[in-house]
C-alpha cells in the first residue's frame, strides 16, 4: 500500500499521524496540509514536526491557504492557537517541500501504478477538489479516499454539519459527488471513539516518544473540556479513524447512504451512493491504536 495523507494538524490530525508514519504497511509517501483547524503556516509546520519526532522522512507540500470562495474558519478553541493544544514539539529538521500538494498529488498519482495510491483525508478537502477540477486524468488513478468527515444521524459540530465539509462545502460536494472510491467517517461514528484518564496512563507506558506525545495531545482535549474527572470521557479522537479504518475495516460498521453535500457543507438525502462508518468497536480500536504508537 501507497498512502497520501492530506490534514491540517490540529490534535486529532496528529495522533493521526504519529499513528500512521509507524505503521510500515500503510506507506505513508507524503503529507500535504491545508488551512482548517489553523492557518497554513501552521498546520504545515505542525506536520513537519511530527514527522521528525516519528523518525520519518516524510516530505510535507504546502496547499490551499483558504476554502474555496470563502473565508477560513480556524478552530482555535478546541485546538489552541498552535494547532496542539499547547503541547510543545521540538522544531522540524526539514523544510516543507516547493512542490505544491495539488502538484505533489498529481505526480505521485501519475508516476505510481493505476489504483495503488490511497489519500487519507483528515482536513477540509479543498486539496482534493483542486487535484478533481485541475489535474483529473490522475486524480482518477487513485485507488480510494478514506476522509473523515460529515454527520449522517448524528447533530453537526458547526451548525448543521461537521467541520471538515462545513469549512469548505464547495470542495466537500466536488469531492463526495465525484465518483471516487470513497470511505466516509462522519461524526456518527468518530463520536464513539474517546479515550478517559486511564487510557492516558495505558499510553504513557507503552515506552515511546509517539505514544506520551499522543497521551499529552489527548490530555489536552480533557483540558479544552475544562476538567478530566475519574470516568471523563475526551472529546472525540476523529481522525485517528482514518488510518484506523486502513488497517482494521472490520472494526468499523459501513452502510451506503444515498447523500450530497447542501450549501452549508450539511450531508442530506441525495443521489450519491456514499460509504459510511455509522459505528466503531470502540474498545477494539482504543487497543489498535495503543498498540500501533507503542509497537
Amino acid at each position: 500500500m501507497t498512502a497520501i495523507i492530506d490534514t491540517d494538524p490540529g490534535i486529532d490530525d496528529a495522533i493521526a499521524i504519529l499513528y500512521a508514519l509507524r505503521q510500515p504497511d500503510l506507506g505513508i509517501a507524503a503529507m500535504t496540509t491545508v488551512a482548517g483547524n489553523i492557518g497554513l503556516s501552521v498546520t504545515t509546520a505542525n506536520a513537519l514536526r511530527l514527522a521528525a519526532l516519528a523518525g520519518a522522512p516524510t516530505p510535507v507540500h504546502p496547499g490551499a491557504a483558504a476554502p474555496l470562495g470563502r473565508e477560513p474558519r480556524p478552530e482555535t478553541g478546541i485546538h489552541g492557537n498552535d494547532g496542539l493544544g499547547g503541547v510543545v514539539l521540538a522544531d522540524p529538521d526539514r523544510s516543507a517541500e516547493a512542490e505544491s500538494a495539488v502538484d505533489c498529488l498529481a505526480r505521485r498519482l501519475t508516476e505510481a501504478p493505476e489504483n495503488s495510491v490511497d489519500l487519507f483525508c483528515l482536513a477540509p478537502l479543498t486539496n482534493i477538489a483542486n487535484l478533481l477540477t485541475s489535474a483529473p486524468a490522475a486524480a482518477a488513478r487513485i485507488r480510494r479516499v478514506i476522509a473523515m468527515g460529515g454527520a449522517v444521524e448524528e447533530p453537526g459540530n458547526m451548525g448543521r454539519a461537521e467541520f471538515n465539509l462545513a469549512h469548505d462545502p464547495e470542495a466537500a460536494a466536488i469531492v463526495l459527488h465525484a465518483g471516487l472510491d470513497l470511505t466516509l467517517i462522519p461524526l456518527d461514528a468518530t463520536r464513539q471513539f474517546r479515550a478517559d484518564a486511564a487510557y492516558l496512563d495505558r499510553l504513557r507506558a507503552c515506552g515511546t516518544l509517539a505514544a506520551s506525545t499522543c497521551a499529552d495531545l489527548i490530555d489536552a482535549y480533557f483540558v479544552q473540556t475544562a476538567h478530566q474527572a475519574k470516568g471523563a470521557e475526551s472529546r472525540p479522537l476523529h481522525d485517528p479513524c482514518v488510518p484506523l479504518f486502513a488497517r482494521h475495516p472490520e472494526l468499523f460498521r459501513i452502510e451506503t447512504r444515498n447523500l450530497q453535500v447542501d450549501h452549508d457543507g450539511a450531508l442530506v438525502p441525495g443521489p450519491h451512493p456514499i460509504r459510511v462508518a455509522m459505528g466503531v468497536e470502540a474498545d477494539a480500536l482504543r487497543a489498535r491504536l495503543a498498540e500501533g504508537l507503542g509497537g
